[in-house]
């Protein structure tokens, strides 16, 4: 689990054991969310529903994981 520096928690539930992979894939998400919180158009507080996020984070799942 990493934790953003808004308290956000970002949690990876995974069966192998990939350290390197796992810093790199939290690293990369993190840069994402920090992007998607950065876009005018995102009502800060309110849940990601943006089906691109979610295509890039499973793009990252399949690169490093």
């Amino acid at each position: 689990m990493q934790v953003t520096a808004g308290h956000t928690r970002l949690m990876l539930l995974y069966d192998s054991r990939n350290d390197d992979g796992i810093k790199s894939f939290f690293q990369e998400v993190h840069e994402l969310y920090i992007k998607t919180l950065l876009n005018p158009t995102y009502l800060p507080g309110s849940r990601i529903t943006s089906s691109h996020f979610d295509t890039k984070v499973r793009a990252l799942e399949r690169k490093y994981l």
